[in-house]
């Protein structure tokens, strides 16, 4: 099994210890069968936010267990679980910090160590399906991305280049820069090759930068007193409680039910499954208010390739944050209009409690043009509103001019100062016999090698064109891959881009995720701050990521310089020795 550049002995040798190895074993059970989920038996409990760990005098220190579930406690709709997860449970704790804190986990993968024949047998089902260009890691291998942070890329920072083996354990230290933008990010599991069976399990967790109070409006924090914390997650298991085959996390067919839905098979894909979307861990869980209260919901799509329209029935969903960066406004989406989360993106909304009654929260039908998967997707319910028939709590909104207040870069338009264009094409597509069952998971025609790097230069603004395309006509006949969407993630710095706001009009926000309709043209502006070193842009949709559509990419303080011609008694450059 390959390593990569870094690995975590050479980095800190005295964090990696071993520990012992535990079997893991579930039976089949009826309850897994891929059935609809009975909703009013197995959901419907009182929502819980996951539990929190805070920092304390400017650290925040845990050991994030990465274990699997155990199944004679944990279970979803009836079905007992086996699934990786953070210290057992379905939603990983929030972990919650201040700018300038430092984050100090143990990352504890207790996992147990594969055999060389079952790692043969999961690099297999990778590279039976795509062209790999390097060896991805194994099931159990796995590392820790602090999505959304601006920190360091490297050492035992957020360094996606890192892989934690089976039975061992290893210690980060990310620092919070002391200016850092206050909101909602998260933190999941990022090994090459792993990670849409190790998020699509349980591997994800919210991460909260949080807010000084005295410098919020009064409102905002009455709101944040009553706050809940949305990790809005696609679980995907097979019949026997587990998740071992990457074909599962593929795109369902467009009409129809996957054969191995129908045959319990493990390759059962997501719509087929009858699995039910949770918001942490828990199946439609119910969320009680008052008459006129506000809550502030920060939610993260961190789902392995579902698109989220959502909506509250009867209510308006004031948003003032995307992907944890205030808007510096309240955009007011009405009942009857979605706001659209992809993998990857946040937003945080004020909720204010309207007439008592009974309210949907809705993940609503999304179109064909909206989906990740190709067809429309069907609406799911994801949690219930009771608005309590008691006395009307005297609460407000903030105003537009508190939130303007809260923006962190006022006045900042990197459209008007980029200077730099990058290109990322994104391409799936399919081999040229249509005998071979693989297809290419690409970005600008290459498929993942982490020895494959771009350069970018510290603190330039760079615009990035983001597009996809499909195959060449010629390719099967005319009948290879269209353009396909995908979702377009960058580490480390965050960018600004244009959106169709509430009223239809275009507005800057700030994302670090982005969705990239098929065949149309994205374009994201950038600037590259504070950090040298090498970090990733990928395709959100995991499987993706994982099948080779993710690139190297390493800021630098100076790009590195081209070769000089060499001389020669003619004084014409030899063929073959120019820099193309």
């Amino acid at each position: 099994m390959r390593t990569h550049r870094i690995s975590p002995a050479a980095l800190l040798c005295a964090a990696l210890l071993a520990i012992p190895a535990a079997a893991q074993h579930t039976p089949s059970n009826p309850g897994c069968a891929y059935n609809p989920i009975d909703v009013e038996k197995y959901g419907k409990k009182p929502f819980q936010n996951p539990p929190e760990i805070r920092a304390a005098n400017g650290r925040l220190q845990t050991n994030l267990v990465v274990r699997y579930t155990d199944p004679a406690t944990t279970s979803l709709g009836g079905c007992p679980l086996t699934l990786r997860s953070y210290n057992g449970a379905l939603v990983g704790p929030t972990l919650r910090v201040k700018p300038g804190d430092v984050m100090v986990p143990w990352l504890d993968n207790r996992l147990p160590a594969e055999t060389e024949a079952e790692i043969q047998a999961q690099f297999e089902q990778e590279a039976g399906v795509a062209f790999l260009d390097m060896r991805p890691y194994s099931f159990n291998t796995t590392n820790l991305h602090t999505h959304g942070l601006h920190v360091s890329p490297s050492g035992n920072s957020d360094n996606v280049l890192l892989a934690i083996s089976p039975q061992t354990r290893f210690q980060y230290r990310i620092a919070l820069p002391a200016d850092h933008t206050r909101g909602t990010y998260w933190y999941h599991a990022h090994t090459h090759g792993s990670t849409a069976i190790q998020v699509g399990s349980a591997m994800a967790g919210a991460l909260v930068v949080d807010d000084d109070p005295a410098r919020i409006p009064a409102a905002l924090r009455a709101a944040n007193a009553r706050e809940k914390v949305m990790v809005i997650q696609t679980i995907l298991y097979d019949t026997a409680g587990k998740s071992e085959n990457i074909q599962a996390f593929f795109p369902d067919p467009g009409s129809g039910r996957n054969q191995a839905c129908v045959t319990g098979g493990t390759s059962c894909t997501w719509q087929g499954s009858n699995r039910h979307v949770t918001i942490n861990g828990q199946i439609v869980p119910v969320i009680h208010m008052a008459p006129g209260e506000v809550q502030r919901w920060r939610m993260v799509d961190g789902s392995f390739r579902e698109t989220m329209a959502i909506r509250l029935e009867g209510h308006a969903l004031h948003e003032i944050a995307t992907d944890g960066i205030y808007t510096g406004r309240i955009d007011t989406w009405p009942d009857g209009e979605e706001i659209l989360l992809y993998p990857g993106y946040r937003s945080d909304v004020l909720v204010q409690a309207g007439r008592p009654g009974t309210y949907r929260l809705l993940d609503d039908s999304a179109g064909v043009a909206q989906s990740l998967k190709g067809v429309a997707e069907d609406p799911n319910v994801l949690a219930i509103v009771i608005v309590d028939d008691v006395p009307r709590m005297d609460m407000r909104l903030p105003t537009q001019a508190e939130m303007a207040a809260l923006d962190p870069f006022p006045g900042v338009n990197l459209a008007a100062t980029a200077t730099g264009v990058q290109e990322a094409v994104f391409k799936l597509g399919s081999g040229l016999m249509p005998t071979d069952p693989r297809n290419s998971f690409q970005i600008n025609y290459a498929a993942f090698n982490e020895t494959r790097t771009r350069y970018l230069e510290l603190d330039s603004i760079d615009m990035w064109s983001l597009t996809t395309v499909g195959d060449p006509a010629a390719v099967q006949n005319g009948n290879g891959v269209p353009p396909l969407p995908h979702v377009f993630h960058i580490h480390i710095n965050p960018f600004q881009v244009f959106r169709s706001g509430p009223n239809g009009q275009p507005q800057m926000v700030w994302k670090d995720t982005q969705f990239i309709p098929a065949g149309e043209t994205v374009n994201v502006y950038t600037q590259y701050l504070d950090y040298t070193g090498s970090f990733v842009i990928h395709c959100h949709i995991l499987d993706h990521e994982d099948l080779g559509m993710m690139e190297t990419v390493e800021v630098v303080r100076e790009m590195p310089r081209p070769h000089p011609r060499p001389n020669t008694s003619s004084g014409a450059a030899a063929h073959g020795h120019g820099s193309h």
